[in-house]
């Protein structure tokens, strides 16, 4: 074999391989569920300082149908009414929010609704860390805080329009004895400073006739 030829053939051999890796990544990848963990898939602000959260999830435990699931609410979190899908109840609390009903088949997508009132800041983010249940006693938590961890918990990232406006007190009235005292001895001083110059001026012209 000349070696122009060779080369050709050597040079095919290493693509073949790099798109067998690619192919081999790629499927990889695919093969990941879309939501492999509980998730915020929508939050709709209503306008008027509250918003529904969307809580998301497409697996079971091991193949094992879903039965309960358990959310806690982060500090500036008010939930207000939990949705409840066919055939599950929910149970609200000062800090967390329960799920039980009938098992939602491993694979099967389920949705979870929960009307909150949030305050805070524009950009901060809140974490809901959750667990996952399952007949037989088994158990996914979803409670790392930092998104790129293997069990993230669903988190959402506050705007404008999803948190509830600042409460405004108006202008602070200070009903203290202390500072109205004072005015008032300084009024009633000068009032028996005039009733005094009224009275001197008016010996002073009785005197002249």
């Amino acid at each position: 074999m000349t070696g122009p030829r060779r080369a050709r053939r050597a040079r095919f051999g290493t693509r073949a391989t790099l798109v067998g890796v690619a192919v081999g990544a790629l499927a990889a990848l695919t093969a990941v569920p879309a939501a492999a963990h509980v998730l915020i898939e929508m939050v709709d602000p209503h306008g008027d300082g509250t918003s529904t959260l969307t809580f998301t999830f497409d697996h079971g435990c091991d193949g094992e149908p879903t039965d309960a699931l358990r959310l806690t609410l982060p500090e500036g979190v008010e939930a207000l009414a939990a949705g409840q899908p066919d055939g599950w109840v929910s149970d609200v609390s000062d800090d967390a929010v329960v799920w039980t009903g009938e098992p939602v088949p491993d694979g099967e997508r389920a949705a979870f609704t929960l009307d909150v009132r949030v305050t805070g800041a524009v950009g901060q983010a809140f974490v809901f860390p959750a667990v996952q249940e399952c007949p037989s006693g088994a158990s996914y938590a979803w409670t790392d805080t930092d998104p790129s961890g293997a069990r993230p918990a669903p988190t959402f990232v506050a705007t404008a329009a999803s948190l509830a406006p600042a409460v405004s007190s108006g202008p602070a009235v200070d009903g203290s004895p202390t500072r109205t005292g004072p005015l008032l001895a300084a009024l009633a001083l000068g009032a028996v400073a005039v009733g005094g110059a009224g009275g001197w001026a008016a010996q002073r012209h009785a005197r002249r006739t």
